[in-house]
């Protein structure tokens, strides 16, 4: 964000108080964690259902279209048109992308960040990504209230003029990437840092989502296909006009848990922390363990540090803590499955650097955390030299112990208990991992201030994927609006060594490093976009907008943009599977 707007957001983010009253209380039980005896096993090359005891039985294909034989990848039936492989055998496309395990999906719901009032009308946008065979049709609700979207889905493509909006008129064929504006507000005598939507463009709502600043419940957006695609949600969508911009990987309804330790972002001098849980069912019973006092907000209760406490939410709902002091750490359990999303108004990163954006992230429930992690950031922003990346890990154990190569980075921890994150920043890569599954970690990447290194970008907010949820397979979208478009590869060798990626605008990528001591890990970074131009490459040029990525064996990629004081960052996809079979009890 440019200093001016980020000494307004300084001087008016001081008028976001919270009101103190008092909280009411149910159990409370100091032991929130227990362990569950019932391990699952995830593949390492990103395909399905194998049982842990065997290879025998069937699986699925890569592509979701074909059943194999669990020993000999054999295939045993190619599925019919309008068919996907789920649990090893043939079912429909939406029951095939649950049984993947996968970010791919056909339900997922969505919201803002709690950006600042001098944006928060600005527009508001969904990416959709066809990975099927088959148009993919979209329909959405806001809260639980039918909303048309029909008018508000758009292809966007470069030009000689800028970017062309061209509306999909129909369902979205296969292999393309929609964006479907969903919201914008109107600006008002505060909105300094409006943002609106494309000139020409439809918007499916008429109306600011997130709009009371403080501890409150309001509607999320629910968004369905009838095939499976990939999403994500940029705020606001603008690309480096914004200043501001965050964007976040959506998981698919699919891949939601009960049971979550609360995360949220960098933190802020004056500048609120927030976690946003989203209700898919009506009467869900969200139960929390705070680890500091829950600020009472609009309509919703306080809860005293230590003390469960527990809130209603009915479908399409959306409660959200907003505090500036942390919530991090607190154990979550819910009798439904629910959405958590975490992040921070606008903050500086570190906090003497100008200038600030906006954070946040949809975060995975505790049983898809990892015990091993690439800590493999961004493409520096100072070319040839290290830049020094910030970083915060946290665990869901008791007596977690880390183990780092090649060595532990500065600031960081070597153990950590139940619900402990810690914030640490260096310029060397690393691997780090637990004593095994049943001690899961979390790892996240932040980007600094544009004037850390006096270069664009800005701070962000980034998941790391666990080396046990990579994938094979990534449809994504390079955003047009960004001059500096960059992709992170790590890719980990299974029991047939290192295999090939392969990247539609490159063919096969090169320039993997080894991470740590190992052997097991590479990575590489790759440029897709410069000064605003494309990449010349063999096999022609890499360039804004649809792309994808696959190899025979499990990697990951993460989406980076930056441009004059704005950055934006996503994990292009991740898996979804169970890895740990540690629970969270909240008592």
């Amino acid at each position: 964000m440019e200093n001016v707007m980020s000494s307004f957001v300084r001087c008016t983010a001081v008028g976001s108080m919270f009101l103190f009253v008092g909280f009411v209380a149910c159990k409370s039980d100091d032991r929130a964690f227990e362990q569950d005896s019932t391990p699952r096993v995830a593949d390492d090359d990103g395909s399905v259902s194998i049982p842990a005891e065997a290879c025998a039985g069937r699986k699925c294909s890569r592509d979701l279209h074909e059943v194999l034989d669990g020993c000999t990848d054999e295939v045993v039936e190619r599925c019919a048109d309008g068919f996907g492989c789920g649990n090893g055998k043939c079912t429909t496309p939406c029951d095939a992308a649950v049984g993947s395990q996968g970010s791919l999906g056909c339900s997922f719901w969505t919201t803002p960040p709690d950006a600042h009032q001098a944006s928060d009308v600005s527009c508001f946008a969904a990416f959709i990504a066809n990975t099927w065979t088959t148009p993919a049709t979209i329909k959405a609700t806001f809260g639980r209230d039918a909303i048309d979207v029909s008018k508000s889905i758009y292809r966007a493509s470069s030009t000689a003029d800028g970017v062309h909006y061209e509306h999909f008129d129909g369902p979205v064929p296969p292999g393309e990437v929609a964006v479907v504006f969903l919201s914008q507000g109107t600006p008002g005598p505060n909105s300094a840092a409006f943002v609106p939507c494309p000139s020409g463009v439809e918007v499916a709502y008429h109306g600011t989502v997130v709009s009371a600043h403080d501890t409150s419940i309001y509607k999320a957006f629910h968004l369905e296909t009838d095939v499976p695609v990939s999403a994500y949600s940029s705020f606001p969508y603008g690309g480096a006009q914004s200043y501001i911009p965050s964007a976040t990987l959506l998981l698919p309804t699919s891949s939601w848990g009960t049971n979550y330790v609360l995360v949220d972002g960098y933190p802020g001098d004056e500048d609120p922390r927030f976690v946003q849980i989203v209700a898919q069912e009506d009467d869900t019973v969200v139960r929390i363990h705070p680890r500091a006092d829950v600020k009472p907000g609009v309509n919703v209760e306080g809860a005293a540090k230590g003390v469960t406490h527990s809130w209603t939410l009915q479908k399409g709902q959306i409660l959200e803590f907003r505090q500036l002091e942390s919530l991090a750490g607190s154990p979550l359990e819910s009798n439904h499955p629910v959405a958590l999303f975490g992040g921070t108004q606008c903050p500086y990163i570190p906090s003497t650097i100008e200038a600030c954006d906006t954070l946040h992230q949809q975060i995975p429930p505790v049983n898809q955390w990892g015990s091993s992690y690439s800590g493999i950031p961004y493409k520096s922003r100072r070319g040839n030299l290290a830049e020094r990346v910030y970083w915060r890990i946290g665990a869901a154990r008791e007596g977690t112990t880390l183990t780092w190569e090649p060595s532990v980075p500065d600031g960081a921890p070597v153990t950590l208990g139940s619900g402990e994150f810690v914030d640490f920043a260096t310029d060397k890569t690393f691997h780090v991992h637990s004593q095994d599954s049943t001690y899961p970690i979390y790892l996240a990447d932040f980007m600094s201030g544009a004037n850390m290194y006096a270069s664009d970008g800005d701070p962000d907010f980034v998941n790391v994927v666990p080396d046990e949820q990579f994938l094979d397979n990534y449809v994504f979208f390079v955003d047009y609006t960004y001059a500096t478009s960059t992709l992170t590869i790590v890719r980990k060798k299974d029991s047939k060594g290192f295999h090939d990626v392969n990247l539609d605008c490159v063919g096969k990528v090169s320039g993997w490093q080894p991470l740590g001591t190992s052997g097991d890990i590479e990575y590489t970074w790759l440029d897709v976009t410069r000064a605003g131009k494309s990449v010349p490459t063999d096999i022609g040029v890499c360039s804004y907008g649809r792309h994808e990525a696959s190899s025979d064996g499990p990697f990951a990629l993460y989406v980076w943009g930056t441009d004059y004081a704005a950055s934006y960052g996503y994990p292009a996809g991740a898996g979804s599977r169970p890895t740990s079979p540690f629970k969270i009890e909240v008592q």
